[in-house]
């Protein structure tokens, strides 16, 4: 398997650093994301980026990506969010961007949570500016859609970084988003492979819950253990490799409650591993 197993941080969001170690050495995995909010809060407690990488760079996983920037638009808001929101934090570009640096981590993801429709035209020339900027701190920018946000789907996501045309500027795909938006195969398979910069897996039942909102955050599938077309999805998948940064995304407060960090490290990375083999592509 030449894909860089990642545990996404969004299946592990309860775990403290120290039970995600563990539940990354059970399963495999060799790198991990983290959310900004829980590195300021580990700073506040006294512990800095710099420890935290390494902690689990000691443990053999990298920090591989700071997940997410939600504020680098002018039609930013900012929102009201529980404490605990993944997307808590008004973090300014350049903090994030420090914070990578400290922590190792050479990909940052991007996100328009709290905008409106984000059109091409104006998209673009905002997120190559972007780019400039994270690329004088040696990063990668991939850009995530999510239903109902600015950048609602893979066509908006991949048309402002098309648009953009900067080498540090990519996509990120996650299967619950493609699924729960507009799924477009052939679209998928006509970008290049290169600017595909990472992949999230996840399952869910066919149709999707009357609170879709709840159901991303809350009670999403193991990879292969729901009605989504995930072969087909991964065999849509541009290229003869997946990208590199490969893993599970599973919002899920029932695997939570149910398994020890060990046990979810595994189940994680085992259905994953037998999703990616289904691919039926040399790796």
């Amino acid at each position: 398997m030449n894909v860089e197993l990642t545990l996404w941080a969004a299946s592990v969001m309860p775990l403290d650093f120290d039970e995600r170690i563990r539940a990354a050495r059970a399963g495999g995995f060799t790198a991990t994301s983290l959310f900004p909010f829980e590195v300021r809060r580990a700073e506040e407690a006294g512990i800095s980026a710099t420890e935290i990488r390494d902690r689990f760079e000691s443990a053999g996983v990298r920090i591989a990506v700071v997940d997410p920037l939600v504020r680098w638009l002018p039609t930013w808001r900012r929102p009201q969010l529980a404490p605990g929101d993944p997307a808590t934090g008004d973090f300014e570009p350049e903090e994030l961007f420090a914070m990578s640096e400290a922590l190792g981590a050479d990909v940052l993801s991007v996100l328009a949570l709290f905008d409106s429709r984000v059109e091409p035209e104006s998209g673009a020339p905002a997120f190559a500016v972007l780019c400039d900027h994270a690329a004088e701190h040696g990063l990668r920018l991939q850009l995530e859609f999510i239903p109902g946000t600015g950048i609602p789907d893979l066509a908006s996501a991949w048309e402002i970084v098309r648009l953009a045309n900067r080498p540090n500027g990519g996509v990120l795909v996650d299967s619950w988003h493609f699924f729960r938006s507009t799924p477009d195969f052939a679209l998928l398979s006509s970008i290049p492979a290169d600017r595909i910069f990472a992949l999230k897996l996840e399952d869910a039942p066919a149709l999707p819950s009357e609170e879709v909102a709840y159901e991303s955050l809350h009670s999403r599938l193991l990879p292969g253990e729901g009605e989504l077309e995930l072969t087909r999805f991964l065999r849509a998948m541009p290229g003869t490799k997946l990208p590199v940064l490969s893993g599970p995304g599973v919002f899920s407060d029932e695997l939570w409650a149910c398994y020890e960090p060990e046990e979810l490290g595994e189940r994680l990375a085992e259905t994953t591993r037998r999703l990616i083999a289904s691919r039926l592509w040399r790796m």
